[in-house]
């Protein structure tokens, strides 16, 4: 079996230029911005989507530090951290209102698999079962750990139009 090494940081560029959030609301209406990466190319800002023993699922706000290494000589250093093995990498496309449905209903589901998630293009919400709520843009990082038996997550396609997502299977 092939096995991938996958770095976390490949929106970097764009998580770091993505500039200002609006606010999205979480459950109980209090607004929760997504803190954008800042200009500091040390440290990427991420989301991660965790289960506790209640099968509840939860967001918390990470950092990932990254340290200067000569990546690609004769290219000048970069910032490099995190990894880890990869078993796949695909990509995902999620046509204008996929998930509405699901929104509506509170019907949740758990990740399939313990992945990392970035946007390529668009916009989705995310909502855990303890009432959560995040937006998620192009450039965003997110590791998913909600895997059964937790109950869960429900997603939602925000975009006009598609939205498409860069999935790596640990």
């Amino acid at each position: 079996m092939r096995r991938f090494i996958y770095l976390p940081l490949l929106a970097a560029a764009g998580c770091a230029t993505a500039g200002e959030r609006q606010p999205t609301m979480v459950g109980s209406g209090v607004p929760q911005t997504n803190a954008p990466n800042t200009q500091d190319p040390s440290a990427l800002k991420w989301i991660r989507l965790y289960c506790t023993p209640d099968n509840e699922s939860h967001f918390e706000d990470k950092t990932a530090t990254l340290d200067a290494k000569n990546f690609a000589p004769p290219a000048s250093p970069i910032f490099i951290g995190g990894g880890g093995t990869a078993s796949k990498v695909v990509f995902g496309g999620f046509e204008q209102n996929w998930g509405v449905a699901d929104i509506q209903s509170g019907k949740t589901h758990p990740t399939p698999v313990v992945q990392w998630i970035t946007v390529v293009a668009g916009s989705m919400e995310i909502r855990t079962t303890d009432g959560g709520s995040r937006v998620i843009r192009a450039g965003d990082v997110m590791h998913l750990e909600d895997a059964a038996p937790c109950k869960g997550h429900i997603t939602q396609n925000l975009a006009p139009g598609a939205t498409f997502l860069q999935f790596v299977q640990q």
